[in-house]
């Protein structure tokens, strides 16, 4: 049995090296992106509002209409309840053949309890007026 088979080093090439080679990858590739989108020095000494923090870069006209405490909300709540949904997702890949009906089962199971949480989110995300604050 050649060394290339073995369980152990199958297991740290697709839990170590191949990550690590994407992780790299991607690091690379977001660098050069950084350096080809950079933004030139002129416009940069042209647009007072650039280094300002309003919204948008622009510069405020008028009165805002209210102040929003936390607008977001309905979001976080969406994100709370999808992510442990997406992570089982990546454990059903790798489970073995003999549990994979246990795995399907606890996935739907999950997403069972996770789809009123889902529906309440999408509602209050909508509900912008409860936030602000007057």
């Amino acid at each position: 049995m050649s060394i290339a088979y073995n369980p152990l080093v199958i297991a740290a090439n697709s839990m170590i090296i191949v990550p690590a080679i994407v992780l790299l990858l991607l690091v690379a590739v977001i660098y050069l992106l950084k350096w080809l989108l950079r933004a030139s020095p002129e416009i940069e000494k042209t647009e007072p509002y650039k280094k300002i923090p309003f919204e948008s870069a622009n510069p405020p006209k008028g009165v805002g209409k209210g102040k929003v405490s936390f607008q977001y909300f309905g979001y976080l709540v969406m994100f709370l309840a999808m992510e442990p949904a997406v992570v089982l997702l990546t454990f059903i890949s790798i489970v073995p053949r003999t549990l994979i009906f246990h795995a399907i089962l606890l996935y739907l199971i999950l997403i069972l309890v996770f789809a009123p949480l889902l529906a309440y989110a999408a509602y209050e995300s909508k509900r912008i007026k409860n936030w602000i604050l007057d």
